[in-house]
């Protein structure tokens, strides 16, 4: 897969990679581009393109290494909605795989909210400070992070969990992290599998829409793959990261081909309903633009916490 100028498209429930149109005038702004340096990802394309553009307005290869200036990481970032609706996102961003806060036209975010319209590119300027231990930043986007999906409806569930992810080494430290090994309460080598899933019973990989705050629940990871894979996983609960059982924000699971390892989980409490989701990122550390499965990043369908 060529990976010259590449940025992640997403088309529908498929994602694949692609070129990203941009212009970049503003600091922050929906305009008018209708049309992708790649044939096919223009208006109308059924199409969502997104990445980085340098302060030279050129596109930041997906994978690639990353050079803080003065402790700080800044670049516009993109997004092309080149479908016929009008969308909701948000996007979050993780420093060694925790979520750290960052800048958007001056002002601090966890979490930033923005929409685009049918068919525009919307694009701001971001700003993050990093540590001298930076290893890995991770841009997330997540799909309409206000929508509920409290019914057992698969296709719009199967939409939502895809995690539109932009993943980068930091140049200022390629000693990779350490990060905490989890011990699963089970292993499962038989029966279904998939790469992330959210579940009530730890046998069975049943999908759970709405659960109480404090209840527990079974994490699965598993390898669906032929090859031995590493994931980090973290839990989000309204988009905002929250520690496993052991206290610990991030978790690494190893898993070897058709094994599937599960771990018990208690919901925080909420005061209001609140989306959960928990999202596993391959290959930790070992981001690289040659290699595509490094820059993904796998989302559970959503549940949904009841105070």
């Amino acid at each position: 897969m060529k990976k010259q100028l590449m940025v992640i498209t997403v088309i529908l429930l498929i994602g694949i990679s692609g070129w990203l149109l941009y212009d970049n005038k503003s600091a922050e702004k929906t305009n008018g581009n209708t049309k992708g340096v790649q044939p096919g990802f223009e208006e109308s394309s059924n199409t969502i393109s997104f990445g980085l553009l340098d302060e030279n307005d050129k596109v930041v290869n997906n994978g690639s290494i990353l050079e803080p200036k003065e402790n700080k990481l800044e670049y516009t970032f993109s997004l092309s909605n080149f479908i016929e609706v009008e969308r909701d996102y948000a996007l979050i961003v993780l420093d060694n795989f925790k979520q750290i806060p960052f800048t958007v036209q001056g002002k601090k975010f966890n979490v930033y909210p923005f929409n685009a319209k049918a068919n525009k590119t919307v694009e701001f300027k971001t700003s993050i400070s990093v540590k001298k231990d930076t290893s890995e930043i991770d841009y997330l986007v997540i799909k309409k992070p206000n929508y509920f999906t409290e019914k057992l409806d698969i296709p719009k569930m199967h939409s939502l969990q895809e995690i539109l992810p932009l993943r980068f080494q930091v140049k200022n430290n390629s000693q990779k992290q350490k990060t905490a090994t989890f011990t699963p309460e089970e292993m499962f080598n038989e029966g279904p599998n998939d790469t992330i899933f959210i579940s009530k019973q730890k046998e069975e990989l049943t999908i759970l829409p709405t659960e109480r705050s404090g209840e527990d629940i079974y994490i699965s990871v598993g390898n669906i793959n032929e090859e031995k894979e590493n994931y980090n996983i973290i839990a989000l609960s309204n988009w905002k990261q929250v520690p496993f059982e052991n206290n610990e924000l991030v978790g690494n699971v190893l898993v070897n081909p058709g094994e599937r390892k599960v771990f018990k989980f208690k919901l925080p409490f909420v005061k209001a309903d609140s989306n959960f989701q928990v999202i596993a990122l391959p290959r930790p550390y070992e981001v690289s633009e040659k290699d595509y499965e490094s820059t993904r990043a796998e989302g559970s369908m959503r549940a949904v916490i009841k105070p």
